[in-house]
């Protein structure tokens, strides 16, 4: 929850949010080996399908993963 006045609004009503789906970074080297923050105003997200994007911290997480990449491949 980003704003907890909003706790009683329907989600479906409130602005698209978007998180970090960690999948890739690029960067300058020297940029990583500064230790730049990886997100700064010339950051520029990729916006992913929500069927592309998996968070694994879990085997039913892993299972799911799973699930979707087969049917995935066999369109």
């Amino acid at each position: 929850m980003f704003d907890p006045s909003n706790l009683n609004t329907r989600s479906q009503d409130l602005e698209t949010a978007w998180h970090d789906a960690g999948q890739f970074y690029w960067g300058k080297p020297s940029s990583w080996l500064e230790g730049k923050p990886v997100f700064g105003p010339k950051s520029i997200p990729i916006k992913l399908p929500r069927y592309r994007v998996q968070d694994i911290d879990t085997m039913e997480d892993w299972s799911r993963a799973e699930y979707i990449f087969k049917l995935i491949n066999k369109l």
